[in-house]
């Protein structure tokens, strides 16, 4: 007898759509089986589905032409296509169907715990228009009548100037100009591409590529995700993928792309912050409420685009019923907890199930952030606390962190949990240790002890490169490095059997090695001399570019793969060829 069953069950979505027309109705169930002590079968799905590299064999998702279902079923007919979620006449129809082919193939039967989990049709697939989708049209619409004057304006004033050379790469001189011209895309594309004014900016430009390799590791992850989420003919190869000890280490090492993001950021803020003092040295207040809201303005705007475009106008985009699974939950949840997102608290509220899962960073950079002015100011106040607010933040780190693991009992590392799919595995409870800006304070002061030091060092740097010092904190973070990547399988797969403390150890050290050995890479790179081959590669205007644009990416991303995984109409045949092909796309 066979120990799985099938997982996905999807009756033929355009053969529906042809066969009945504007009658048509197509319904995505979740059907829990039936407990059965005496089935052997049942004894193989449940001690199958307690592993959680596998999904749970013992729900079947079924995707059903309603029609079909009627006409084959035995039972309760179909009097009405309306009221398909309050009306019990669809339960009762769909267990009848789901369990002929059950029985047929697999002798176990749904219980009564059938969950509809979406119906499509003519009506859900053009719904009429509603107050946000106007108003996403209305805002894209004055968008493009600002770009395309804009545009029009600077190129008029370029006419009139007679064509001077490199003209839109100098700023206008009047205000009027400059407010016409804001919007210009021939300006704001050499904008991108126009060279730093600043030797420390020049110097740290190599950080645009670190940021942007980090960003498009986060977005193949995300396309990983997002196709362990969809309906697969073949879940079994998503299983033995995920147990492979490289994907064990894949996944566990996703938090570093983080560390490495936060660690940047404490390094620029550090940089910045030291060059406002030394132009400014008298202490002013108000350099926290003007960081704090410039930081805001330029988050914001984009931000709420993006949220604007997922609670509106993305459904239009839904090609089937398993974009539902995808476009549709996303924009229900985005309409309940808008709020939590545009107050950056989304990654203490919600966490289970949030609007958009990539944007709980920006939450926690901003908490970090705000925290870490503060922190400065009180260093510009009163400097002999520099290195009492150091100290601290290393004994939070090493051990009051650790002290959080070991009391909540929180993994090691992060895994992928198939049994939370649904929800792009938020709901691990190593989220508690990755999401709070309180455990990741630590990388983050990393990256500023790094500013300092670059700021402090950058006159004379062969003092810090032939540090033995120095080095001898390199090569001691490289080796801590190796050991974890090729000791996380092993405690992955022995968690349940290691002391909790040392499992707390562990996951202390696994989550700052690397966000701290990447600090020291990006201060050895920023102290490098001018002619060196590594950063001068780093550096290239390319790099600079993707940088730049890095932030834009990071908003849209996830839309798009959302679009493209949830376009499909049937279950997918999973590949690495087909997740690389998303990935380009």
């Amino acid at each position: 007898m066979t120990v799985r069953s099938a997982l996905y069950d999807y009756d033929d979505f355009e053969e529906c759509r042809r066969t009945y027309r504007d009658k048509y109705l197509y319904c995505i169930v979740r059907a829990h089986f039936s407990p059965d002590d005496e089935s052997l079968l049942w004894k193989n799905l449940s001690s199958y589905s307690e592993h959680p590299f596998r999904y749970d064999r013992r729900i079947q998702e079924r995707g059903i032409c309603v029609p079909d279902c009627e006409r084959f079923s035995q039972g309760v007919q179909l009097s009405d296509a309306s009221g398909y979620d309050e009306d019990d006449t669809y339960v009762d129809l769909f267990r009848s169907c789901i369990n002929l082919k059950l029985e047929k193939h697999y002798n176990i039967r749904a219980g009564t715990n059938i969950e509809i989990v979406h119906c499509y049709s003519e009506a859900t697939a053009h719904p009429s228009y509603d107050y946000m989708e106007i108003l996403f049209c209305i805002i894209f619409g004055q968008l493009l009548v600002f770009v395309c004057f804009s545009t029009w304006a600077d190129l008029r004033i370029q006419k009139d100037q007679r064509f001077p050379k490199s003209y839109f790469s100098r700023s206008h001189t009047t205000r009027r100009e400059r407010l016409l011209t804001s919007f210009s895309v021939p300006r704001n594309i050499r904008h991108l591409k126009s060279p730093v004014n600043s030797a420390i900016r020049k110097e740290l430009q190599f950080l645009e590529s670190f940021r942007f390799v980090q960003i498009y590791r986060v977005i193949l992850l995300h396309v990983i995700v997002g196709v362990i989420k969809a309906p697969t003919v073949n879940p079994e190869s998503i299983e033995q993928m995920l147990s492979n000890p490289a994907a064990i280490t894949y996944v566990a090492d996703f938090q570093n792309y983080v560390q490495t993001f936060l660690s940047i950021s404490g390094m620029l803020l550090a940089v910045n912050f030291l060059e406002h003092t030394r132009k400014n040295p008298n202490f002013s207040i108000n350099y926290f409420w003007d960081r704090l809201v410039a930081r805001i303005i330029r988050l914001v705007p984009a931000y709420l685009f993006i949220m604007l475009l997922e609670v509106s106008i993305n459904r239009r985009f839904q090609g089937g019923p398993v974009g539902q699974h995808f476009i549709g939950a996303t924009r229900d949840k985005c309409r309940q907890i808008w709020w939590i997102n545009l107050l950056f608290i989304n990654n203490f509220l919600h966490t289970d199930q949030p609007c958009l899962i990539q944007m709980w960073y920006l939450a926690t950079d901003l908490q970090l952030y705000a925290f870490s002015i503060g922190a400065l100011m009180l260093i510009w106040r009163w400097p002999v606390l520099k290195k009492y607010v150091f100290a601290a933040i290393s004994i939070w780190g090493l051990g009051f962190v650790t002290l959080i693991v070991y009391v909540r009992s929180i993994p090691p590392v992060m895994t992928e949990d198939l049994k939370l799919s649904p929800w792009y595995n938020f709901g691990h409870r190593y989220f508690l240790l990755y999401q709070p800006f309180y455990t990741n304070i630590t990388v983050y002061f990393a990256g500023i002890l790094a500013g300092f030091l670059y700021h402090r060092y950058r006159e004379s740097r062969q003092e810090v490169l032939n540090s033995r010092f120095f080095k001898l904190v390199f090569y001691t973070l490289l080796m801590m490095q190796f050991f974890a990547i090729f000791s996380v399988s092993w405690v992955v797969r022995n968690q349940d059997t290691l002391h909790p403390i040392l499992s707390a150890i562990y996951a202390t050290g696994f989550k700052y090695n690397w966000g701290v050995l990447s600090t020291v890479i990006q201060l050895q790179t920023a102290l490098l001399p001018q002619q060196s081959r590594f950063r001068s590669f780093f550096s290239h205007p390319i790099f600079v570019v993707l940088g730049k644009l890095c932030y834009s990416f990071y908003l849209i991303h996830f839309s798009i793969i959302l679009q493209v995984v949830g376009s499909v109409k049937q279950p997918i045949y999973y590949s690495v060829r087909g997740v690389v092909s998303i990935q380009l796309t």
